[in-house]
């Protein structure tokens, strides 16, 4: 039993040692003793702990490493001021679902297409610079961007989409580990159009925030980086004069990006002014589109994961009830946490597959 993986495990399910004690009928004193490496964990306390958190008994035993985030992963304020047992959770289930697709990926190597850069911002002018450059390294030709998540995964970056426990929560992105590639969480419930807006902004946090950076100020970066990197200034500045609400739902049905996010930039690069840009967004609020604007667009899908499921199901022999005891969860649970579905029996994964490469 690893002392460090029965905390995390706890933490995962947002249970403090009291309630897990009460669960688990083992004394508080003896479960902390435990944590600490102070107290063997026997057969029988092992699975009375097992079935408390509904966690098969060999993920006990894991001895992954853990990595601590922190505010490091939460650049808002309003993320850092939720409770600790929520944030507790939220990294306990960021590490499972890394050391989930490490156990996934122990045969087969993820692809790039491309490398994610790590930039200065202020080599490039500004994270906006920064953006430009990107965009021309990846060779993402002019205007809109059609598929995101595309875009995203052809770096090699792994996309989930998972419950991160709040919605004050977008995402949380994680720099590539060792041998690992970089990966990015997103949370459940977003918009296409915000999900969109949210990857790119993940996306400068790996390229820019490499090293510590002021929260605010980090923010303020990856906002202006997505901007450029899905509405670039040279190309949309002249389709924002003069903007109007169904002008904004037009260009949102073209780039991609919410009509907000529309308005934002017309006053940023200076296409309206701040009283104009106040009176659209009274206006958006009046009309209820602050949560659900009237435009929808289709959502980008994530691939990887769905083809890595696919080669273990199809060419590794693998059931889903098998798959999942390797990443030590239920076959319903493992769908949920991975978004995704028992597969039928001649799915075409198609472009994903080329993504994956086998290591002999």
């Amino acid at each position: 039993m690893n002392p460090q993986m029965l905390t995390l495990l706890r933490e995962s399910r947002g249970l403090s040692g009291a309630k897990l004690a009460e669960l688990s009928q083992i004394p508080q004193s003896t479960l902390s003793k435990m944590e600490n490496g102070l107290a063997p964990l026997d057969p029988a306390r092992l699975a009375q702990i097992a079935e408390a958190l509904n966690y098969p008994i060999d993920a006990f035993a894991w001895t992954d490493p853990v990595y601590g985030f922190g505010h490091a992963a939460f650049y808002h304020r309003k993320q850092q001021a939720l409770p600790q047992t929520t944030l507790r959770k939220i990294q306990a289930n960021v590490n499972l679902t890394r050391i989930r697709l490490e156990r996934l990926l122990r045969s087969i190597v993820v692809d790039a297409e491309y490398p994610v850069p790590v930039l200065d911002g202020v080599e490039f002018g500004g994270p906006a610079g920064a953006a430009r450059a990107v965009r021309a390294q990846w060779r993402i030709p002019m205007g809109p961007i059609e598929d995101m998540m595309a875009v995203i995964e052809r770096a090699g970056i792994i996309v989930v989409r998972t419950s991160l426990e709040s919605p004050k929560i977008s995402a949380i992105s994680i720099d590539a580990i060792g041998t690992y590639p970089p990966l990015i969480i997103l949370n459940t419930g977003m918009s296409a159009d915000r999900e969109r807006f949210t990857l790119a902004h993940e996306l400068a946090h790996l390229v820019l925030h490499s090293a510590v950076a002021a929260p605010d100020e980090a923010e303020d970066e990856a906002n202006s980086f997505a901007s450029e990197f899905l509405m670039p200034a040279a190309e949309i500045r002249v389709q924002l004069k003069g903007i109007t609400l169904e002008r904004a739902a037009q260009l949102k049905r073209v780039w991609k990006v919410a009509m907000s996010a529309i308005i934002r930039r017309a006053r940023d690069l200076g296409a309206i002014d701040e009283t104009r840009y106040r009176s659209l967004n009274v206006s958006i609020s009046q009309k209820g589109w602050r949560k659900v604007e009237p435009v929808e667009i289709p959502r980008d899908e994530p691939s990887i994961v769905t083809a890595l499921v696919d080669v273990h199901l199809r060419e590794h022999g693998y059931s889903m009830a098998e798959l999942a005891q390797v990443v030590a969860l239920s076959p319903a649970e493992f769908g949920a946490r991975f978004d995704v579905a028992p597969l039928p029996p001649k799915r075409e994964v198609g472009a994903s597959r080329s993504h994956l490469r086998a290591v002999l």
